[in-house]
């Protein structure tokens, strides 16, 4: 009697778990573009106050592109992740158009911005960056590193 209810216990266990079971690919972003020239940050405040935070701010225009032919009618959930930065703190706040979620990241973090089943090729959006950065911990060239990671949406 034990024997058959360790597999019944594992399998239930599995299934309780569907986070355990999914797993995160990074996607292919190759086709996404950078609309216009680097992002240029100005101060928030023309003149920084002693004591508070000193903010830069700037935007910039990306035309995303995620290759997901590999998971046409499947449901999945896609996630934007910011790499974590070297030196200054960052905010990046974006409004798309549609296809991919609203949202914002903080260096290190990952958001869902897409949730259901892919039914072409590729996914398309274009989002509209705001990029917010401590401007006392910001070197002068700093690079931002975003990527996407699918996972897949289990039944």
């Amino acid at each position: 009697m034990t024997t058959r209810l360790l597999p019944l216990l594992a399998l239930c266990l599995f299934l309780a778990c569907p986070s355990a079971m999914a797993q995160a690919v990074r996607l292919d972003d190759s086709g996404t573009q950078v609309l216009g020239s680097s992002l240029k940050l100005e101060w928030a405040d023309s003149i920084p106050r002693p004591g508070t935070a000193q903010i830069m701010t700037g935007g910039i225009t990306v035309h995303v592109r995620l290759d997901v032919r590999a998971w046409k009618g499947r449901n999945v959930r896609i996630y934007k992740q910011l790499e974590p930065t070297a030196g200054a703190r960052v905010l990046v706040q974006w409004r798309g158009q549609g296809t991919l979620a609203d949202g914002q990241l903080r260096e290190g973090q990952r958001t869902l911005v897409y949730a259901g089943p892919i039914m072409t090729d590729e996914l398309q959006d274009v989002l509209q960056l705001t990029v917010l950065a401590d401007g006392s911990r910001l070197s002068s060239r700093e690079t931002l590193r975003f990527r996407f990671e699918l996972e897949e949406a289990m039944p």
